[in-house]
């Protein structure tokens, strides 16, 4: 009997055979995934690091004021809307979350100072899920004290920022001394350079002019209103919204997240840069592909032209081009992928930035760049596949 042999992987081999000009093709593609990697990356690091605070609020429902559009605007709202918001029977607490990133120069003794995102609760309400700020909470009880987010910028003097190093520094914020007494991690964003945590107590003592001629603390940033268990969230959100003035907007907490990723991703030029660099990354990877499959076909144009005139047919020389773009794209990739992360790493303790490389995010990058690799393949083989036996010799 005779054994049906096994079909040539012609693809693999078209690529292989060389390994000088595979380690050239996979360099081009490689640089194409790394672009649209870093493009991504900080896109989603400006939106990821803008709402880290938020995703770390321990609270079901946010009260903001309708006037503030994003995280750094000042609109406030009068404390009064919590105590309101408290007398609905499914609301177990709820807590005001200060703000402060304009006045808030910090800086160490008789240096230049640089403004700093200053964040305050009262210390006895369960406002965040982090351990870091947990920890420290007790030290924070004390006057003039808070902790320093260890992603803050060296630019105020006081890196290296570490839990060994920090406590029991003085520096001055807003013209105040304050003693530091610990350390959390956060992170940086394209709006704040660094953190301050401390308690509603010192906040008030360091920025007595937040309501002027009355408390400081009556105007508040955010609301964090916590719901009894099985609670029906949407049902809680349209009755307060009912129950409350129209200065107040009641938000799921997913749904500020949402608004605030819209806001830097829609409403600014930031978002929109790096948007445009991806797909420009996307482009380049598509005109590298190109000239990588179309030289790789005008090579063996011979032996395709033998394969033609055998009777093989287009469709052949179809599968044949798509695999061997699915091939590239799989050489390109995983180099690309691995210098990606090394440089998030790289950039994250630079800049403070939450540089993350997630699993989807990967996928999306694989997706785009076989899709990159098939497009160029289709663009490179039409003169293959229109020609003539003949014609190729």
């Amino acid at each position: 009997m005779f054994r049906t042999r096994r079909p040539i992987p012609l693809a693999w081999r078209n690529l292989v055979h060389d390994p000088r000009k595979l380690a050239v093709t996979v360099g081009g593609i490689g640089f194409a995934v790394f672009l649209m990697f870093i493009e991504m990356g900080f896109k989603n690091a400006l939106i990821d690091s803008t709402v880290e605070v938020v995703q770390r609020v321990n609270g079901e429902l946010l009260l903001v004021n309708t006037a503030r559009y994003a995280l750094p605007s000042r609109a406030r709202f009068d404390r009064q809307r919590l105590w309101q918001a408290r007398q609905h029977p499914a609301v177990a607490g709820g807590y005001p979350v200060y703000f402060e990133n304009l006045y808030s120069v910090l800086k160490k003794v008789d240096e230049k100072g640089f403004p700093i995102r200053v964040v305050a609760f009262n210390l006895n309400d369960p406002v965040f899920v982090s351990p870091d700020i947990e920890r420290h909470v007790d030290a924070l009880r004390a006057p003039q004290t808070a902790i320093i987010d260890t992603k803050s910028k060296r630019k105020y003097g006081l890196a290296p920022i570490t839990e060994r190093t920090v406590p029991q520094q003085t520096v001055e914020l807003a013209d105040k001394d304050i003693k530091l007494v610990g350390t959390f991690t956060m992170g940086t964003d394209f709006a704040n350079d660094g953190n301050i945590v401390m308690s509603a107590a010192n906040f008030a003592r360091c920025f007595p002019y937040m309501n002027p001629g009355e408390d400081p603390l009556n105007q508040i940033d955010i609301g964090v209103i916590q719901l009894h268990p099985n609670s029906n969230l949407k049902a809680v959100q349209r009755e307060l919204a009912a129950l409350l003035p129209n200065d107040v907007h009641v938000y799921t907490k997913q749904e500020f997240i949402d608004q605030e990723k819209a806001f830097w991703n829609r409403s600014t030029r930031v978002g929109y840069i790096f948007s445009v660099g991806m797909v420009m990354g996307f482009v380049v990877g598509v005109i590298i592909c190109y000239q990588i499959i179309y030289s790789d076909i005008a090579d063996h144009m011979g032996e395709f032209a033998t394969l033609k005139a055998m009777g093989y047919k287009n469709d052949y020389f179809v599968r044949l081009v798509i695999q061997q773009a699915i091939y590239l794209s799989l050489f390109g990739f995983i180099p690309g992928l691995i210098f990606s992360w090394g440089v998030y790493h790289l950039l994250a303790s630079m800049t403070g930035l939450l540089l993350r490389l997630t699993f989807w995010r990967g996928l999306l990058v694989l997706v785009m760049t076989t899709t990159m690799c098939i497009a160029a393949g289709c663009f490179a083989m039409r003169k293959l596949v229109s020609a003539d036996p003949a014609d190729l010799f």
